[in-house]
């Protein structure tokens, strides 16, 4: 077997691909870092400092919000979401110094807005 950091290339993978829309909050739900793929959904519009629900077009936190269970658990949350004309899988991660990694993918969905099975 080769010797490979695959957590390495894995998260390199990931936080690189246009599949996986990253942002990092910190505790007080403020964005601190987006990945490439997150940030061209904003077409240039800056998102660090703002709060991570008014870049998602809210002026208050969702209900059920998985970010703020990351944040007050510790643990992994999971959350799917209704954008209007998109939805997505949200998937929060707690990191180490309160921090919270939100991954957004996609869900496919019908022409009424229902989330499909493929």
């Amino acid at each position: 077997m080769p010797n490979q950091d695959f957590p390495a290339l894995l998260g390199d993978a990931i936080i690189g691909s246009k599949i996986f829309k990253i942002m990092v909050v910190d505790a007080d739900m403020n964005v601190v870092w987006v990945n490439e793929a997150h940030a061209s959904m904003f077409n240039g519009e800056e998102l660090i400092g703002r709060k991570c629900y008014e870049t998602l077009g809210s002026e208050k936190i969702h209900a059920g919000c998985p970010t703020c269970i990351s944040l007050k658990t510790g643990k992994t949350a999971t959350g799917l979401y209704n954008f209007g004309p998109q939805n997505a899988l949200i998937i929060t991660l707690p990191l180490p110094g309160g921090f919270v990694a939100k991954v957004m993918l996609d869900a496919p969905q019908d022409a009424d807005g229902q989330v499909t099975t493929i």
